[in-house]
């Protein structure tokens, strides 16, 4: 038979036994672990990253709507916006209705533009604290496994203008946004 399993042959044996009336022998062995309890007087135990895990955890049902959330999208909008995909449907509809959706909008890619800004920032930091040097090994050799060492070196002048013209720029950029964000507030 197809998909006749052990298991299943072993609970019609159960069944059988029962509605005839016999005791069901079991011919297996179980086998468990149970570890060490300690009485905390009705405390639960937790572990040091629980409560964080938890707040990660997608849950099985929406915290606004309390509708199951089984969706693949509705992963994605719970870790970005904490409910589920029809919620945000449902909010973003209300935006349009009220008419402030091209306000929204805006206000969406002003956020991800001062985001860009943040990470051109951070990458101008992390070059500068290399002082323009930097090293790379590279695999060498056909048989046996070598490695190469090669350096490169940006001189101090060259070094300190390419930093002041990406810092001149991203403050360039930073004031654009800052205009822009105050025309939003405005309007």
């Amino acid at each position: 038979m197809a998909g006749y399993s052990k298991e299943s042959k072993r609970q019609n044996k159960a069944l059988e036994d029962l509605m005839s009336g016999k005791e069901y022998q079991k011919d297996y062995i179980q086998v468990g672990y149970e570890g060490k309890t300690e009485d905390k007087g009705g405390e639960t135990r937790k572990g040091r990253l629980s409560d964080i895990m938890a707040d990660l955890r997608m849950p099985l049902f929406c915290k606004k709507c309390d509708k199951a959330m089984k969706k693949k999208l509705d992963d994605k909008f719970w870790m970005k916006f904490g409910h589920c995909f029809d919620c945000q449907i449902e909010i973003e509809n209300k935006i349009r209705i009220s008419g402030d959706w091209e306000k929204h909008e805006k206000q969406k890619v002003l956020a991800n533009k001062q985001s860009y800004l943040k990470d051109l920032e951070q990458s101008i930091d992390e070059f500068e604290e290399t002082g323009g040097k930097a090293e790379f090994f590279n695999q060498v050799g056909v048989k046996e496994a070598q490695l190469e060492k090669e350096s490169w070196e940006m001189g101090e002048e060259q070094f300190d203008g390419i930093v002041k013209e990406a810092r001149e720029h991203i403050a360039k950029l930073q004031k654009d946004i800052d205009e822009e964000a105050k025309l939003l507030d405005t309007a």
